[in-house]
């Protein structure tokens, strides 16, 4: 922990990027304001401090435990850098861009600048740490290495290394310090570096654990260790920062959200503290919503484990819930915003994770086998060997195929379906095919059903939960046997069941979605869990677009369960008003997610919110509600779960004009699309299947990348149209054309706005009446925004403002007034 001790005079500047979360302050907590850097398996929580740095690291595999004992996630580390004699400092800044995933801190001392970046690099496998100075000689530290078990320490030349045992797994770490100029002298388990130019600090770290293995444990943990530092300490710094940077940027950048916002100017802390207070800048929004993408990144690569109940970041052996894999929505949530947000690589360690469970070891099939069932299930909580104990929760098994599939829906990734996603979904039917019973009324049902963790008792057959979760999965493994054209008596036994099952949906006494079949639900009661009500979300059944009676009903539940409770039950209530069609509820929902704590004790009840360094607070910290939020926020602007797209289906009034580029929608769609006065403007979608696409609503014009109109069909409330494999379609509201000649064609007035083509060559543009404000949008015939300025000038030089020699391109003048003259 930084020293207390330490002064800070002066007021840095803010960072230079806009998506930075940034302080003037060392970080003196570990879970409210230490930073996360992560390369999906191998990360660090930042403190930042000018006297002692401090690294504590963690590597998705440390876990103690076996197949037999539970164990918990592990703190593997601390890496401490002593800076003697360091008191006073000016002008210090420490920060998390997320545009490029480095960590930094930089401050002076007289007239010494110093700078500190961190990273943790998924091309080279290392945790990297560089320290630079704008004087020579400047750096003199010592490196030390606390290894969170009793293993061995060593310090050698310019590398410490710790190893040791837990129960099952062998770990090991091993830090190389690279200085140019001055020296490195190891003494004891130390190592101190002097008068050196620039350090740049290595880090490695890993066990044997091998999910293939029956158990669990591989071989050639050293020499992989080995090979990883050796590699990195091969290639200069420069080099390994921009591996980092182009393989995140490669990733992040997909996905660009612009709510009419501009870069803060006041660090993260001040900027939640203003925001709760009701001066709700959308920076925040938009930062809070990249921030689950950048942690997405940052968590769930590599080695095919998902994310935890804390991604990969804990500093403890004893950690809440172990740390561990809740299937009761915990680690669902975690993957609900990666494919709608363009991350669908990061995916892959869930299903590796599903796949091996399910199919590969024993553990889950032996449960089913213990309970006289085909397939496979599992309880409540689990480790990484299989492992699985307290409370039976059968029904995780087709919520965690519900993850499958959805997963299928964005990518049509049908080689997915045939070696993964089937083989467990097929495996989770034949649990509830010998599972099911039939009750009094001769539906099918699932006997001792529960709804986590919630109803007294906990369990009854017909839960609203079993029901929908064992629907959902019937009725999606049906589809997948269609695409593949497998297993027709199956699937026809599949199609029998479903007809015989009892979906689950009932309206209560006071008009709510009932969550029990044959106890009463208990109104006002405000519990956490609202599971009954997966139906809404990430489910499919229940909508507004499909029965009013039981949308408005599963309003009634959410009401009835208030806008509070722990930091991912607010994210699920997000995400469910959205699909309410209710914007103004999801973003009040957003903003007590939004709402800033320091509390680091257990609540189970309404503690929820988020820390200075903007992670989720049950509390304690638990990242789902950090997914969930970004799964919600991209709710409220695009939904696609019904098989059509929906362009701002739950916008709040506080974000009235805005532009999001790369979201994704279902049926392989990547979408690029703006709105402005609360109302759809245009879209680019990306067909990258060739998938019928569908668009809820009739007021569109469509048109292929040449600009040529696209047939399509029209109901009383969907437009559709048939695309072909990677070709990119425009969706506008009013007709438009395209002309060769260097002139203005085509101009269409609607609402405050005149939109129209031009080219680069006219180099003098009429833009509308001098002296009238004017909000300029430049966009390419890809839908692309170029730029966008603020003028109260008649004209704009098109070429110099756009930035190219010779196209065609679109532009957008927005005006105060309610009309603009159209210049001919």
């Amino acid at each position: 922990m930084a020293s207390a001790a330490v002064t800070y005079t002066g007021q840095a500047s803010p960072p230079e990027n806009k998506l930075v979360l940034w302080y003037r302050q060392a970080a003196t907590n570990w879970m409210t304001s230490a930073l996360p850097i992560g390369n999906g398996q191998l990360g660090a929580m930042v403190f930042g401090g000018p006297d002692q740095e401090h690294l504590q690291f963690n590597e998705k595999t440390v876990w103690s435990g076996n197949k037999t004992t539970y164990g918990a996630y592990q703190n593997f580390g601390d890496l401490y850098l002593d800076f003697n004699g360091v008191t006073t400092v000016n002008n210090y800044r420490r920060e998390l861009d997320i545009e490029d995933a480095v960590a930094k801190v930089s401050y002076s001392i007289g007239t010494v600048e110093y700078t500190r970046e961190y990273f943790s690099s998924y091309v080279d496998n290392v945790l990297v740490a560089r320290l630079t100075a704008n004087n020579p000689a400047m750096q003199n530290f010592t490196v030390a290495v606390n290894d969170a078990h009793t293993g061995t320490k060593t310090a050698s030349g310019k590398t410490i290394t710790i190893s040791g045992n837990l129960q099952l797994l062998s770990y090991e770490a091993q830090v190389m310090v690279l200085n140019e100029g001055g020296t490195v002298t190891a003494t004891g388990d130390k190592i101190t570096v002097s008068n050196a130019d620039a350090v740049t600090i290595l880090l490695a770290g890993g066990t044997d654990y091998d999910a293939s293995s029956a158990t669990c444990k591989g071989s050639g943990l050293h020499e992989r260790i080995s090979k990883q530092i050796t590699d990195a300490a091969a290639k200069p710094y420069s080099e390994l920062k921009k591996n980092h940077i182009t393989d995140y940027k490669s990733l992040f950048e997909r996905v660009t959200l612009n709510l009419n916002d501009s870069k803060p100017t006041i660090p993260t802390r001040d900027l939640i503290v203003k925001y709760n207070n009701g001066t709700r800048d959308p920076a925040l929004d938009v930062l809070y919503f990249q921030y689950g993408r950048y942690l997405t990144i940052a968590s769930s690569r590599g080695v095919g484990l998902p994310s935890n109940l804390q991604g990969i970041w804990n500093d403890s052996n004893t950690p809440p819930w172990a740390c561990d894999y809740h299937s009761d929505i915990n680690v669902q949530m975690n993957y609900w915003p990666v494919d709608v947000t363009n991350l669908s690589e990061c995916f892959q360690p869930l299903a590796d994770y599903i796949y091996n469970q399910a199919i590969v070891q024993d553990t889950w099939k032996k449960l089913a086998t213990s309970m006289g069932s085909k397939g496979f299930t599992l309880k409540t909580e689990n480790n990484i060997f299989g492992h699985t104990q307290w409370e039976l929760n059968s029904e995780a098994n087709a919520w965690y195929c519900m993850n499958l599939w959805d997963h299928f829906t964005f990518t049509k990734d049908t080689s997915f379906v045939a070696t993964t996603a089937y083989p467990v979904m097929k495996s989770a039917c034949e649990f509830w095919v010998s599972t099911l019973v039939a009750d009094t009324d001769g539906k099918l049902v699932a006997p001792d059903s529960w709804s986590p963790e919630h109803g007294n008792p906990w369990r009854e057959k017909g839960s609203t939960y079993a029901q929908t979760l064992i629907w959902d999965l019937f009725t999606n493994t049906i589809e997948a046997s269609r695409i593949l054209n497998v297993d027709q008596e199956f699937r026809t036994t599949l199609q029998t069941k479903l007809d015989q099952l009892d979906p689950g949906l009932r309206v209560g006494n006071y008009g709510q979605l009932r969550e029990w079949k044959y106890q009463n639900d208990i109104k006002n009661e405000q519990h956490r869990h609202i599971s009954h009500l997966i139906c809404l979300y990430p489910g499919e059944q229940v909508s507004p677009f499909i029965n009013t009676t039981f949308s408005d009903a599963a309003k009634v539940s959410l009401v009835d369960r208030g806008d509070g409770g722990t930091g991912w039950a607010r994210a699920w209530k997000i995400c469910t008003w959205a699909r309410l069609l209710d914007g103004n509820h999801a973003k009040t929902l957003l903003q007590n997610a939004l709402n800033l704590t320091t509390v680091t004790t257990t609540d189970m009840n309404n503690g929820g919110g988020v820390y200075e360094n903007l992670l989720d607070a049950h509390p304690p910290f638990q990242i789902d509600g950090n997914f969930g939020g970004t799964a919600g926020i991209a709710e409220m602007l695009l939904q696609s779960h019904l098989g059509e797209i929906t362009f701002i289906p739950a916008l709040p009034s506080s974000w009235p004009d805005g532009s999001i580029k790369g979201l994704c929608a279902r049926g392989g769609f990547e979408i690029d699309f703006e709105w402005s006065g609360s109302k759809f403007v245009a879209a680019s979608i990306l067909s990258r299947k060739g998938s019928r696409c569908v668009i809820r609503g009739t007021d569109y014009y469509v048109y292929d990348d040449n600009m040529k109109a696209v047939p399509c069909s029209t109901s009383a409330t969907h437009t559709t149209f048939q695309t072909k494999p990677n070709s990119r379609y425009k969706i506008s509201i009013s007709p438009t054309a395209v002309h060769t000649t260097e002139k203005i064609y085509k101009k269409e007035l609607y609402n405050n706005c005149t939109s129209f083509f031009t080219t680069t060559s006219i180099n003098t543009l009429p833009i509308g009446p001098s002296g009238k404000e004017k909000l300029v949008s430049i966009f390419d015939l890809h839908g692309r925004l170029l730029k966008r300025i603020r003028t109260d000038k008649g004209f704009i030089n098109i070429k110099k403002e756009s930035g190219i020699a010779k196209a065609a391109l679109y532009v957008k003048v927005t005006s105060h007034k309610s009309q603009v003259t159209s210049h001919k």
